[in-house]
């Protein structure tokens, strides 16, 4: 599942986190998802590790609940696959994927980071898993109308996130960004790129890095290079993406395109032409 979601950062800690040593959380499909469920921690503060802690040593759970952890200062922890039927709504959590604000917003509120990740987050998961129509909060959920979480005003997080939503859709000027995974020398690198026009888009410092390149930010000109080579870049969300084929050819490295699996593969050895 492609997680670059423009203008967030996104942790991905699925394999460190604390696990039961013999329970595991049942698997179904990404099109069994039909909502988000947000929660919040009912913690002042905390983390992704500790909240795994407690489901796993106290609750005696497979691992942590929640799919997706959101901290006070916007970033999103990747905790568990979709795919997991991790337990956070009771009998919805086969249809459910589980989102946590950290914080207790009975008597705090989320930070503006956190509602505009979480906005960032269900826009981009609704590209991902078209099922995922609706979101919820935890409490309206069956059965659990007695519980007051997430704590804050689910009415208005969904006409906000509609707004939001209408907003991004307004901002569109190009087509539609179709995910392109990446290889390095036969490895999968944890990032991805996106065509554009027919055109594969890489993030420049990201693929660079694997590669062993150089990359240069010039300041008065707004420009990157890489191994010293000036790149066509777009710039998305502060984060430099460059054509493939540009990009291969400044470190060197040999290119080939996998249609089937939307796949670049880059090599090392010569340019291809």
């Amino acid at each position: 599942m492609n997680m670059t979601i423009p203008g967030a950062r996104v942790i991905d800690v699925r394999a460190s986190l604390p696990r039961h040593k013999t329970l595991k959380y049942g698997r179904r499909k990404q099109t069994d998802i039909r909502s988000a469920a947000m929660h919040h921690s009912a913690t002042k503060s905390g983390s992704p590790e500790a909240f795994a802690g407690y489901h796993v040593v106290t609750n005696g759970w497979p691992g942590i609940a929640y799919h997706f952890v959101i901290q006070k200062d916007g970033v999103i922890y990747w905790c568990n696959d979709p795919e997991a039927i991790s337990y956070h709504v009771g009998n919805s959590n086969r249809h459910a994927l589980g989102i946590c604000l950290v914080g207790d917003f009975r008597t705090q509120e989320p930070t503006a980071a956190q509602l505009d990740a979480a906005n960032r987050l269900i826009q981009h998961l609704q590209v991902q898993i078209p099922t995922m129509k609706q979101v919820f909060g935890h409490q309206e959920y069956p059965g659990y109308a007695w519980k007051n979480c997430p704590a804050f005003p689910m009415g208005k997080f969904r006409s906000d996130y509609s707004q939001y939503l209408q907003k991004a859709v307004d901002k569109v000027k190009t087509p539609i960004q179709v995910p392109v995974a990446i290889s390095m020398n036969g490895s999968m690198l944890s990032v991805s790129g996106f065509l554009q026009e027919g055109v594969s888009m890489l993030p420049v410092r990201a693929v660079a890095n694997a590669a062993g390149g150089k990359v240069e930010w010039i300041e008065q000109t707004k420009d990157v290079r890489v191994n010293g080579r000036d790149l066509n870049e777009k710039l998305i969300s502060g984060s430099a993406y460059a054509p493939a084929r540009e990009l291969a050819t400044a470190l060197g490295l040999q290119i080939e395109w996998d249609q089937a699996t939307k796949t670049v593969r880059m090599m090392k050895g010569s340019v291809s032409k």
